[in-house]
């Protein structure tokens, strides 16, 4: 039996070394990503903590940040669309460069505005320019990758966001209360550090022909991403399961921060942040070994196991009142996080034909972004008319009910190639 332990154990160390070997071989290119993907990811503390800083800074109530974050979200939904198809159109490069600016540029403001209702405003305009970028970062990771490297590669790039996360929202954990102006400037500075790693080492990785026959689309066929889209159905199946797994992942920066105010009292931000930066890290530490474990499963089976992580890391706050199970909690949802991130732009991007790669990797933005227009202001009625407890009986419905519908299109797709192999 010891024996036995002994060999998986090797056996899991091997695939282990075998996975970071293959990040160290991975392009030049992807490593410069990852390094402005780590360097936007310290500014990302400005969306984790706008729920405290409305409600805490500027003495909003639940039902009206839910709608305010709604209007965040259209922001980033329409960005996404446009960031996309001009990403199809132009190039990945000058897309990436002109919005990465502007979002830098729109954050300097909100440094010297101390507590103004202004800086709501302005950050809807910083969630659009988010947006534009998005899908222009996916469709470089898919540009850069072949379908033996690509879950790799999307991988170490989530992995460079999230370690930028982690560091950016354990720092405003602590400068929340009386820095704030501090880390509105650190962040500024922090996307332009990235717009000059971007504008000195990415290179453009859309041939000039897929331009020029995307441009022709454009301005001759006038063809639609929904008519693309209506070729392929079960990207649209997919999308709506997306939009449910966001819809409760939602609440990490809506119900969650509230939840830990309603415990922790003045101390809650400070217990928010550590949260968050624990959220981070565990993506830090186990995307490597997680990535290993469901490598030999089909990206669309992995999303099946998200949303059972889902259920059971939202659903048990329910009940949660001490800081020990909330680190449990996360440690659980965070393993969902990963499964979700690591397989879906896989997904996507296995399934998107190459002009439309900037267009179809939109999508994941769309529907994060639809799932958080809904989300907020639905979940803030709950927390107003119910109690913020109930939120997450709801969240456990939801996300059991989209891996419902993900099972269902693995059953559906393993079927079609088992008959295929006839």
């Amino acid at each position: 039996m010891s024996k036995n332990i002994i060999l998986i154990k090797n056996i899991s160390l091997w695939k282990i070394k075998n996975l970071i070997s293959s990040y160290i071989g991975l392009p030049k290119a992807v490593f410069f990503l990852f390094l402005c993907r780590f360097i936007n990811g310290l500014g990302f503390f400005v969306f984790t903590f706008l729920t405290l800083f409305l409600t805490k800074n500027l003495s909003l109530s639940a039902n009206k940040v839910g709608l305010y974050l709604m209007f965040v979200e259209f922001g980033r939904l329409i960005g996404s669309l446009i960031g996309g198809i001009l990403a199809d159109i132009f190039g990945r490069k000058i897309i990436l460069l002109v919005f990465t600016f502007m979002w830098a540029f729109s954050l300097f403001p909100c440094a010297f505005l101390g507590n103004s209702l202004i800086i709501p405003i302005i950050l809807i305009f910083v969630a659009f320019f988010d947006g534009v970028t998005r899908p222009v970062y996916d469709a470089l990771a898919a540009d850069l990758s072949n379908s033996g490297n690509r879950k790799v590669i999307f991988s170490f790039l989530y992995l460079g966001l999230n370690l930028g996360v982690g560091v950016g929202n354990l720092m405003a954990g602590f400068l929340f209360d009386h820095y704030m102006h501090i880390l509105f400037l650190g962040s500024a500075v922090a996307i332009l550090i990235a717009y000059l790693f971007i504008y000195q080492f990415v290179l453009e990785t859309l041939p000039y022909e897929i331009r020029l026959k995307n441009k022709n689309h454009v301005s001759i066929k006038k063809e639609s991403l929904l008519a693309t889209l209506i070729k392929r159905p079960v990207i649209l199946y997919f999308l709506l399961v997306f939009i449910l797994y966001f819809i409760v992942f939602s609440q990490l920066s809506f119900s969650l921060p509230l939840q830990i105010n309603n415990i922790f009292g003045q101390t809650g931000p400070r217990f928010f942040g550590i949260i968050m930066s624990f959220n981070c890290f565990h993506i830090v530490f186990m995307t490597v070994p997680i990535t290993v474990i469901s490598q030999k499963y089909r990206p669309i089976l992995n999303l099946f196991f998200a949303g059972i992580f889902y259920a059971v890391g939202f659903g048990m706050l329910y009940w949660v009142n001490h800081f020990n199970w909330l680190l449990l909690s996360t440690l659980i949802w965070t393993t969902g996080e990963i499964l979700t991130f690591t397989n879906a732009r896989v997904y996507i991007s296995n399934q998107s034909p190459s002009t439309h790669q900037g267009r179809f990797n939109s999508l994941l933005t769309i529907g994060e972004s639809i799932s958080r227009i809904i989300g907020p202001p639905m979940w803030g009625l709950v927390i107003v008319y119910l109690s913020i407890r109930q939120v997450w009986i709801f969240s456990f419905a939801i996300a059991i009910i989209a891996a419902g519908i993900v099972y269902t299109i693995y059953f559906s797709e393993k079927k079609y190639h088992s008959l295929e192999t006839k």
